[in-house]
């Protein structure tokens, strides 16, 4: 399968979330109304590699920021990471020799951990950057854009200062999306001049702190994580729940709940069934696809509204304003126009 032919990524790893979890209980938000937000458990989303559709990351953020009415959130909940988030790649990134070997790494097996994102080295004679690139079926928001990137920045500053080196290896950072009100909180936070309006996100490296060799090798444990990792990349089946999504992304103008069940060689009752245990039913799944789909769609695309309701499968503009006002509570040309400002 050539690059050009993978899948579009719709999962990702549920106990990435962690350390933003942890901020939104130590802020005060009740547990049940996490644990509702994702209809799972607390217990079960710690649970290693469990994977979870994409739409609940962004159903995650929403939640959070309009729980917290705090623009900065993802900034907070990224200097939890490090000390709250443990799995196999930032095992791995830790034992690496250098920062070359564990952004190679992270570029292999990050897109198993984030849907949203895919990550690339980028080097020329004078220059290193690590750019992340906005590939999930759903794009990524701003605060988590912000989480994603200081979570980043935290990993690679711990493993040099692990080393015994007093350089920092970041030298700036830069975002895809517009400065806010109080750009210098981004500064202090990342601890690096930030730019806005980027083309990609991305981390300027010191190219010297790059490649210089950091804590002591062990290549045996290096081999052990990898073959963990690729063991469990090849042996992760998708749940019913991950599947049904896929649907919806892949054929969203007409994705039909008769049309899954038959290519899945499921029967229609059972997998209704099994669907609902897992807390969804497919019409659900239908409406939270389209309505973050319509969010994407009316702040990133210049498609005319009625091109935007044939893409989410609607029969009539009419149906696609109603949803609008239910998901937004407004028409779909005022929430273009209020966010596109």
């Amino acid at each position: 399968m050539t690059k050009s032919d993978q899948p579009i990524a719709n999962a990702f790893y549920a106990p990435s979330l962690l350390p933003a979890i942890e901020e939104l209980l130590a802020r005060g938000v009740a547990r049940e109304q996490i644990e509702a937000l994702f209809r799972r458990t607390l217990f079960e989303l710690r649970t290693p590699f469990t994977r979870i559709p994409l739409f609940l990351s962004r159903r995650f953020w929403a939640f959070a920021q309009a729980t917290t009415a705090d623009p900065l959130l993802g900034l907070a909940a990224g200097r939890r990471f490090v000390s709250t988030s443990t799995n196999g790649l930032t095992y791995l990134f830790d034992v690496a020799a250098s920062l070359d070997s564990a952004c190679a790494y992270f570029v292999r097996f990050f897109p198993f951990f984030n849907g949203h994102f895919q990550a690339r080295v980028v080097r020329s004679e004078d220059s290193v950057q690590l750019h992340l690139l906005d590939c999930g079926s759903l794009r990524a928001t701003a605060a988590m854009t912000d989480y994603i990137l200081i979570s980043i920045c935290s990993m690679l500053r711990r493993k040099v200062l692990a080393s015994g080196l007093g350089q920092d290896p970041i030298l700036g950072v830069g975002l895809v999306h517009p400065a806010p009100a109080s750009p210098s909180a981004h500064e202090q936070a990342f601890r690096a001049p930030v730019q806005w309006r980027q083309a990609h996100n991305v981390i300027h490296l010191e190219p010297q702190v790059f490649m210089q060799a950091l804590t002591p090798g062990n290549h045996q444990l290096e081999e052990t994580l990898v073959e963990l990792l690729e063991q469990t990349r090849r042996n992760s089946e998708p749940t019913l729940l991950e599947l049904v999504s896929d649907h919806l992304i892949r054929d969203l103008p007409g994705a039909h709940w008769q049309d899954f069940c038959t290519s899945q060689h499921l029967l229609e009752r059972t997998a209704a069934r099994r669907l609902k245990a897992l807390g969804w039913s497919f019409s659900e799944l239908l409406d939270e696809y389209r309505r973050y789909r319509a969010e994407d769609l009316l702040q990133h695309s210049p498609l005319e509204l009625v091109e935007i309701s044939d893409q989410l499968g609607y029969s009539d503009v009419q149906s696609f304003n109603r949803a609008c006002l239910r998901w937004f509570e407004c028409a779909p040309g005022s929430y273009r126009s209020r966010h596109q400002a």
